[in-house]
Order: structure tokens, then C-alpha cells, then sequence
């Protein structure tokens, strides 16, 4: 079984293209590029030694010749709030109109709920599309919700596009529940789907 393990700055590349491939539109809408910019401007904040899309927040899987092949972001509730205080300075290190780039941000906040206090969050899981159907999200899935538990919180939230049955299905098959859906009026214009929280229950007390 593989184990998730350190990220390095030099995976941007490869990065880049996993977090892009899991919420397109999202990443389309927020940048207001073609994709390929989206890719050198994610691949810089991945390379940022703080910040939610870092590689040092990150956990990936390699195959036998050390290429990337998997990432995830994971981390408690009050981590997750740092970590949007260093988005906002990194984010002004792109060179792109980062007036923009903060007001499509708040709108982008609104499809997602805050995050109680005491519960873990699930930013992303990607998998290249060459090793999906391997069952290594299943793996990494496992590994996440092992290291919740052992850091003593009690929930797993998630946010996933409505409009993405393939993670829907996957969430829901592991046991997590649809909690409440958001919709940004402002941004239905824009073909943005609504965004639902998951969260599956982990059986341990709540983090104090």
C-alpha cells in the first residue's frame, strides 16, 4: 500500500495540473485566464512556502520513478484559517491584477460554509488520470481520516461542485453526507455550480 509522503517544491508542474484537473471551473472563474496561465500561476503558489496551495500543506504519492501521481491538502479547522492569511500575501506575489483576483475570491467564498472549530477539513484529493481507478483515493482517503482521528477530531468536511457526480459518488460511498448546498446567484452567470459540504462522522471525541 502506498503512503502518503512529502511533497517537493520541484512538483509544480505535475501539481498544478492535479489541482487544476479538480475544480476547473473554479480555477477558470477565479483567475480569469486560459488554462495554461491558470497552470503557471497555480504552479507558483505551489512553490510558496506558506499558503493553502504550498507544497509544504500538501501530502502526495509517487509512482516507481518518483513522479507525482496523487496530492492532497488536509488540515485541522484553525489551521485552515492561517492558511487563508497566507493565501492573501502569496497571492499578491502573482503578477495578474490582484484587485481581481480578491473580489472574484470573496464571491468564490460564499459556496463555502466555515468550518466548526472542531472538525477536520479535506481541501482536495486528485489523482492522475493515468492511475485513477487503482483505489488510491480510497488509500488516501483512509490515511486522511487515520490522521483526523489520531489528532482527536470527531468530523470530515469536504466541499464538492454538485455537478461532479464521479466525487460525489465517491464521497458518498465512504460514508459521508450531503450537509447543506450554496448557491452564489452572482455567479450562475458563469456556468458555476453550486457547491455542497459533505461531512462523514469519524466516532471520536470532539478536539477540545
Amino acid at each position: 500500500m502506498e503512503n502518503l509522503g512529502l511533497a517537493l517544491a520541484s512538483d509544480a508542474k505535475r501539481a498544478a495540473a492535479l489541482i487544476y484537473q479538480s475544480d476547473a471551473p473554479f480555477y477558470d472563474y477565479w483567475f480569469a485566464l486560459p488554462p495554461e496561465l491558470v497552470l503557471v500561476n497555480l504552479a507558483q503558489l505551489w512553490q510558496c512556502d506558506a499558503g493553502s496551495y504550498s507544497y509544504r500543506n500538501a501530502q502526495v504519492l509517487r509512482n516507481g520513478d518518483d513522479e507525482l501521481i496523487a496530492v492532497v491538502f488536509h488540515y485541522s479547522a484553525g489551521y485552515g484559517a492561517q492558511l487563508q492569511m497566507s493565501d492573501d500575501f502569496e497571492v499578491g506575489t502573482l503578477a495578474l491584477d490582484v484587485g481581481i483576483l480578491r473580489e472574484r475570491q470573496y464571491q468564490l467564498d460564499f459556496l463555502f460554509p466555515h468550518v466548526p472549530k472542531n472538525a477536520w477539513y479535506l481541501r482536495t484529493i486528485a489523482v492522475h488520470e493515468d492511475y485513477r481507478n487503482r483505489k488510491l483515493g480510497d488509500r488516501m482517503l483512509a490515511q486522511v481520516c487515520y490522521a483526523a482521528r489520531e489528532a482527536g477530531y470527531a468530523s470530515l468536511h469536504v466541499d464538492v461542485d454538485s455537478c461532479n457526480t464521479a466525487a460525489l459518488r465517491f464521497y458518498i460511498r465512504h460514508g459521508f453526507e450531503v450537509l447543506v448546498e450554496s448557491n452564489v446567484q452572482q455567479l450562475a452567470r458563469f456556468q458555476l455550480a453550486a457547491s455542497l459540504r459533505l461531512v462523514k462522522i469519524l466516532n471520536r471525541l470532539t478536539h477540545s
